[in-house]
């Protein structure tokens, strides 16, 4: 792992937490999911609590903390559709993007790090969805559990909390387009596409294929 694998940004100010209160009952691989909302929200209350501001250089390189990360999974559901018509947006990752690890890669998770000025990890992931896609309007959130990956690089030094983002409307477009490229698939074709996925979203395609079957 590089020293610094950002390209730019790595000066920036965000929040971390340290591993052993971030994750006290020891690391997994995989989505652990919450066994209700209520127990997302105490979760994400927890964390934001937990949040410290450091340099992002640092704990880019710093496997003894862990950068909360909210990730969206956006689907949608025509009106009086059954599940087999569930579409995912799913994004290609460009070159313009900041970190140089994850290029040409493919991801269905709108999100990104906590500032200290975003007050929690909820506006966070409002503040990024706006920033990345535009919609009609901010989805509802729901918190579906826990992600986390200690086996490559990135992942050792992130915990992903991931929501599902339930679309109205096909009306959803990329907005960084130097970084992004995207658009809705049906969940059979993510499927099919899965080795393309980078780290996070691999994991985490099972289990949002059974989420959306139940759609």
């Amino acid at each position: 792992m590089s020293a610094d694998p950002l390209a730019h940004g790595a000066d920036e100010m965000i929040v971390g937490i340290p591993r052993e209160l971030a994750l006290p009952a020891g690391p997994w691989v995989g989505l652990r999911q919450f066994a209700s909302r209520a127990e997302g929200e105490q979760e994400i209350e927890r964390l934001d609590t937990l949040a410290r501001p450091r340099p992002r250089r640092e704990l880019e390189s710093d496997p003894t903390w862990k950068q909360p990360i909210p990730y969206a999974v956006a689907l949608y559901r025509p009106a009086k559709a059954n599940h087999e018509s569930v579409q995912l947006f799913w994004m290609d990752r460009l070159a313009g993007g900041s970190d140089k690890r994850l290029h040409g890669r493919a991801s269905f998770g709108v999100g990104g790090h906590v500032s200290p000025t975003d007050g929690g990890i909820r506006s966070a992931l409002a503040r990024e969805w706006n920033e990345e896609v535009l919609t009609p309007h901010l989805p509802e959130f729901t918190p579906i559990g826990l992600l986390n990956d200690d086996v490559s690089d990135v992942g050792r030094v992130h915990l992903g909390i991931v929501f599902l983002a339930l679309l109205s409307s096909t009306d959803i477009v990329i907005r960084e387009r130097e970084k992004l490229a995207g658009s809705l698939v049906p969940v059979s074709e993510v499927l099919r596409r899965r080795q393309e996925l980078e780290g996070w979203s691999a994991l985490l395609v099972h289990s949002i294929t059974e989420i959306a079957d139940r759609l």
